[in-house]
């Protein structure tokens, strides 16, 4: 394949990318810090983009090098692997959630911005308010990866002030996006309780520590259960809690702007993989849309099954 196919192939993938309305040239010039004359002599052909100034793009706008060369147009997708380094989790765990607090504070009061949820786990917009809850779900997941091996006991792992005020900026930022809608696991909460049980019994969690896990679910429970019954948090921004009838194995994510499009998987329990690629968003958008279909609204309408919902979650906790 010569040079001006690939030419050709990148800006065609380029346009594709980048939203409607949107200057390809303006962008090119920001990302590639170079002339708007030398951005035109390329999106004319007169100079092919050099493989350096490919690799800058294919990062910055999530275009695959294999849809460059053609190769499986239509089957492949370009994933950020946001991971925790295991030679520091705490500090890679703070840089990684930094970068989502930029992303949701730049959707602030955005009128189009929504984000859907389906999530086998409680997310992650409620359970960082709780300082011992946001530590357990950090500390199992050090427990559980051997190369990590830095704490033992639940008291050995201390969360530094500036994660801590991280954690918190994350989930005031996630309640001013305009519309959340939300698809719980009805076990998302028995999930955790199963947990928090398990590392009591091999005795890393003390009864002391377990108590205070027990009250700040409590507390959790009480809070959801306002949002749900107004539909809004208390910033005034809407949200649609719907419990699922049907368990799903993963917690999938869709962002939506007028400009911007991004879809998530969680993996690893407090990992994800991210895409901008508009095939994978839109079948990710279709399958949470899916998963409504097999789940009851309890936000604002449905009281007697919010009703009962929180109810059966707080005979699970109150009997951990």
């Amino acid at each position: 394949m010569n040079a001006d196919i690939l030419n050709t192939n990148l800006i065609e993938v380029m346009k594709n990318k980048i939203p409607d309305g949107v200057n390809l040239a303006n962008t090119l010039m920001d990302i590639l810090y170079i002339g708007k004359e030398a951005v035109y002599r390329r999106l004319r052909g007169e100079v092919p983009f050099t493989l350096n100034e490919a690799s800058i793009i294919s990062k910055k706008l999530g275009v695959s090098l294999d849809q460059i060369v053609g190769i499986s147009y239509t089957n492949n997708a370009m994933f950020d692997l946001n991971l925790i380094h295991y030679s520091d989790p705490i500090k890679t765990y703070y840089t990684m959630l930094g970068h989502y607090v930029k992303l949701f504070e730049s959707l602030r009061d955005d009128p189009s911005a929504e984000v859907s949820t389906a999530s086998n786990m409680i997310p992650q917009t409620y359970y960082l308010q709780y300082e011992n809850l946001s530590k357990f779900r950090l500390f199992k997941w050090m427990y559980q990866n051997e190369k990590v091996n830095c704490v033992k006991y639940f008291s050995e792992l201390n969360i530094p002030d500036e994660l801590k005020q991280t954690q918190k900026a994350f989930a005031e930022a996630t309640q001013h996006i305009q519309t959340t809608h939300y698809i719980w696991d009805s076990m998302i909460f028995y999930y955790l309780v199963n947990d928090i049980k398990y590392f009591a019994s091999i005795h890393l969690i003390t009864e002391d520590e377990v108590t205070k896990l027990q009250d700040e679910l409590l507390r959790l429970l009480n809070d959801l259960e306002g949002i749900a019954s107004r539909g809004k948090f208390d910033t005034g921004k809407d949200i649609c809690i719907y419990i699922s009838n049907i368990n799903f194995e993963a917690t999938y994510g869709y962002m939506e702007t007028s400009n911007m499009e991004m879809s998530l998987i969680r993996i690893f329990s407090i990992d994800s993989i991210t895409s901008k690629d508009k095939e994978m968003c839109r079948h990710m958008k279709d399958w949470i849309l899916s998963l409504r279909k097999f789940s009851t609204m309890i936000s604002e309408s449905g009281e007697m099954q919010r009703i009962q919902f929180f109810k059966k979650q707080r005979e699970i906790v109150e009997n951990m």
